[in-house]
């Protein structure tokens, strides 16, 4: 019996991952944890019965941490490090909108626990951190975002060196085909494929969401940015390609459902049985494939110049965007104004190198720098 803790359960992701654990043989929760949804907690662990459930905001919740004999609660990021080292889990799936628990998931990797990964803020701001302790305690990471889950079941077994390019498909978003003046946030919010939180579908629009997915492919599979590229491809079947020095393409498709990467996390290198229906290739009428367009998305060549630069940038391209996305949610900024937010505090920026430490003070200086921008 495989024992999981699940980071991030409330969301979209964390939903997904319970519904694919009830299906599967042999894997047990024991660990559940959101940053702020209390009561979903409250009603996830009456229904799966952990042993551990945390909550990582001080603000929500109650003040006072409830008794259990069968269930312990924790509180802060601080009890997240905590469920990992009491729960002596096998698996962590990281599924937080944010980078929030680092220090816990450093904590799992040193443990040699499998990490699914579905937070890609972890790696686009502390990539070259977390790749080297994985390195280091021969660890293993798997990837739970579709493309990249999709680019590891390609590269699977194949020489790294025959590969030229990794590829990586993005939907464009709900406004791939309309212009993106005066664009209301309800229009923002629907998304054409996938039903995602509301952080995740506005960089989805915006194409950031593929910018910190280049980002983190560069520190998942150890590739130069030359060699990374994105193509659009609106009908969301194929979630991404590799292409060999020989110019052949290998691409994985399948129906767009997170409940495939996020089980072959689970279960890789093996296969189980999925409830999620097959995709008919025969009634498939067309695939789609487009360059994007930088001009309209400029938020895609910001994330590839962070990458350029290195060292602290991309910390602060993330924390940037994570900042600009809310106050566009809130109402407070316009859609067009978050590249322009983000742009400018990447000017502002004098990259460093350094660790975890060095990495979060860049991204408070960041979401401050964005609040004085604003204010």
């Amino acid at each position: 019996m495989k024992k999981v803790i699940l980071f991030g359960s409330t969301g979209s992701i964390g939903g997904n991952a319970i519904r694919v654990i009830k299906q599967l043989k042999g894997f047990r929760l024991v660990g559940l944890a959101t940053y702020s949804n209390y009561a979903k907690l409250i009603k996830q662990a009456h229904d799966i019965r952990p042993r551990f459930i945390g909550l990582v905001s001080k603000e929500r919740g109650p003040r006072q941490i409830p008794r259990s004999r069968s269930v312990q609660f924790l509180r802060g990021e601080e009890g997240l490090t905590s469920m990992i080292q009491r729960a002596r889990a096998d698996i962590l799936i990281c599924a937080f909108a944010s980078a929030v628990g680092i220090n816990s998931i450093m904590t799992a990797i040193r443990q040699k626990m499998r990490i699914c990964l579905a937070t890609k803020e972890i790696l686009v701001s502390y990539g070259d951190i977390v790749m080297a302790t994985v390195k280091r305690h021969n660890a293993e990471l798997y990837p739970i975002d579709s493309e990249h889950s999709a680019i590891y079941q390609c590269m699977e077994g194949k020489p790294k060196h025959d590969i030229a390019r990794i590829i990586l498909t993005a939907s464009g978003g709900p406004l791939l085909h309309r212009s993106i003046r005066n664009v209301r946030k309800k229009d923002v919010l629907n998304h054409p494929v996938w039903n995602m939180g509301a952080k995740i579908t506005v960089d989805s629009a915006t194409m950031m969401n593929k910018g910190l997915e280049v980002i983190e492919a560069h520190h998942l599979f150890d590739f130069p940015v030359e060699k990374i590229d994105v193509v659009i491809h609106p009908e969301a079947l194929c979630h991404s390609l590799i292409q060999f020095t020989d110019g052949t393409l290998l691409a994985q498709i399948s129906t767009p459902d997170m409940r495939l990467p996020i089980q072959y996390a689970l279960t890789a290198p093996h296969r189980a049985k999925s409830t999620v229906k097959n995709l008919n290739i025969g009634k498939t009428r067309r695939m789609t494939f487009l360059p994007p367009n930088y001009r309209k998305f400029p938020c895609l060549k910001l994330a590839y110049d962070a990458l350029k630069i290195g060292g602290s940038m991309p910390a602060v391209l993330n924390a940037t965007n994570d900042v600009a996305v809310r106050l566009f949610l809130e109402g407070r900024i316009t859609f067009q104004h978050i590249p322009k937010i983000i742009r400018h505090v990447m000017k502002k920026h004098r990259p460093r190198t350094g660790g975890i430490a060095v990495y979060k003070e860049a991204e408070k200086w960041a979401q401050n720098m964005v609040r004085q921008y604003v204010c």
